[in-house]
């Protein structure tokens, strides 16, 4: 009587879940902010992927400014459940706000990436001719290395127009000695690649501002020039900031502030090394507390990023599906992932 008992409710169960109104396991939706350079694309696709043929998630991804993404996310509501390429200290004050000080509503993983900017040369050309500070290019002999062809001056490729990094070059310039020895060039990324890209192929100098992640790091052998070690900020819109410090090193008057911001301002140090993190919703502990511990246990390689941003950038593969290919290329990486996040989780 029980066998019989047991089979009919198993049977009716099998019934309940054929029915056209029987309700089903639903998946947790998860929201990943779209941030718009290629290196938080590519995570944001790498973090999806994960997500969804791993840990059972609906993904959905949402553009939007980074400040409007942080307000979203920090809400708790699913709006936005994941920020991917959060950079410190150039996010120190929306990481107050609701990292640390402030609201704590959203977790940063526990190890971030670091990212590196400055001045870079060819390898070659640092091996050569021993290249290897930013004071060298005072050096009127070391200059001209760095000069196109039929140029008197060297030319540094400071970036883009428009761009807080690209006045930083210029300041360094001067601050540093070398400015009369070289031209600043505003160029876009896709021309200063392309410049360097030539400079390799004739054996020529090429002097520049980049940082990393890039997909260049993973196609050239680059050098960051050295300089001073980053002391602290000078100007008076760091107050507060915890790397502040009224004799600091960085003192930078935007353009958009003061017509002399050239002189007015002086830089006499390198960019501070900046800790990358992925974010999440605090709101995803109780939701989805597996997918919660993942995003806190990711460590992301910037090597390994190097060579996804390549795939999207040079090669021109859609993101996504660079993004599932790295998944699966690197299953041994994501793996240590998962199985950090479930012994977070216990």
């Amino acid at each position: 009587m029980n066998r019989l008992f047991s089979r009919f409710l198993a049977g009716a169960a099998l019934v309940g879940t054929l029915l056209p109104g029987a309700p089903a396991m639903a998946k947790e939706r998860i929201v990943i902010g779209e941030q718009n350079w290629t290196g938080a694309v590519a995570i944001q696709y790498v973090l999806g992927e994960i997500i969804s043929s791993r840990l059972d998630g609906e993904v959905s991804y949402l553009a939007g400014d980074v400040p409007v993404l942080f307000a979203a996310a920090a809400k708790g509501d699913g709006s936005v459940d994941v920020l991917t390429d959060i950079w410190l200290p150039n996010q120190s004050a929306a990481w107050a706000k609701y990292v640390t000080d402030g609201t704590r509503s959203l977790v940063p993983n526990k190890q971030p990436y670091v990212g590196e900017q400055g001045f870079y040369i060819p390898g070659f050309i640092q091996d050569k001719y021993g290249v290897k500070s930013v004071y060298d290019l005072k050096k009127p002999e070391v200059a001209k290395l760095f000069a196109p062809l039929g140029g008197d001056k060297g030319e540094l490729l400071v970036g883009p127009a428009g761009w807080e990094s690209t006045y930083i070059g210029e300041i360094k310039a001067k601050d540093y000695g070398f400015a009369g020895e070289f031209e600043s060039v505003s160029t876009e990324a896709a021309v200063t690649y392309a410049k360097l890209d030539s400079a390799y192929k004739a054996g020529r100098g090429v002097v520049f501002y980049a940082y990393t992640p890039d997909w260049i790091f993973s196609t050239y052998d680059l050098r960051r020039l050295d300089e001073p070690s980053f002391d602290g900020y000078a100007q008076d819109n760091k107050k507060g900031d915890p790397l502040y410090k009224a004799d600091g090193c960085w003192k930078f008057i935007s353009p958009t502030v003061d017509p002399d911001w050239l002189q007015k301002s002086s830089i006499t140090c390198a960019y501070p090394d900046a800790k990358v993190h992925v974010l999440a919703s605090r709101s995803l502990q109780q939701r989805a507390p597996r997918i919660a511990a993942f995003l806190e246990n990711v460590a992301i390689d910037p090597k390994s990023l190097n060579d996804l941003i390549r795939h999207i950038e040079k090669d021109k593969q859609p993101a996504q599906e660079a993004a599932k290919a790295w998944v699966r290329d690197n299953a041994a990486t994501v793996d240590r992932w998962l199985a950090a996040a479930e012994v977070a989780a216990r």
